[in-house]
């Protein structure tokens, strides 16, 4: 008898947010960013993609994002985690102090009963953690067209890519997960 290791990562970028504010982490959400992120929430509940867990950014963007999101996904709402640490890798990343591994390291940290996680956060990081994950070998060409439409995107605020991988958290790495959807408002 075989135990089913799927597991599914949910990438979600933070929706569009004011852009002046003094401090980078408290911008709130503008009033499309309001509406992309109930719309991606929409769009997840329709596919039937409604994670067990959210990790979010600890900026006040991917709370809000995640708040406008899982209010979608009603009525099973996921557990959500408000993590400082997922922010800061985010600006390393941005800053190029630290590479998108350095997000899959903290997503190892996920404990296994979670089946299905969604990361809520900022670029470049999500649109580099999908190329480091995406694994080329034995991709299908629907596979391919997922990966073309984010590189093409560029990860657009409030997008959302998930992908797949079989083991548990621990053992997700560079080209160990596979493309299953993209969606962008």
């Amino acid at each position: 008898m075989s135990v089913d290791t799927g597991r599914r990562i949910v990438l979600i970028r933070h929706a569009q947010a004011e852009r002046e504010t003094p401090v980078d982490q408290e911008r709130h959400l503008d009033e499309r960013g309001r509406e992309e992120a109930s719309r991606a929430g929409r769009w997840l509940a329709a596919s039937g993609i409604v994670p067990d867990l959210a990790r979010v950014s600890g900026a006040r963007r991917t709370r809000e994002t995640w708040e406008r999101v899982s209010a979608e996904l009603l009525p099973r709402q996921p557990g959500a985690v408000h993590e400082q640490e997922l922010y800061d890798v985010s600006v390393a990343v941005h800053r190029r102090e630290a590479e998108a591994g350095a997000l899959v390291a903290l997503v190892r940290e996920t404990a296994d009963e979670v089946r299905s996680l969604a990361l809520v956060g900022h670029n470049p990081s999500l649109h580099e953690l999908v190329g480091l994950l995406a694994g080329k070998a034995g991709r299908t060409e629907a596979q391919d067209e997922v990966l073309r439409r984010v590189e093409e995107s560029g990860f657009p605020t409030a997008s959302v890519a998930v992908l797949d991988f079989d083991g548990p958290w621990r053992s997700l790495g560079r080209g160990t997960a596979r493309p299953a959807a993209f969606w962008t408002p």
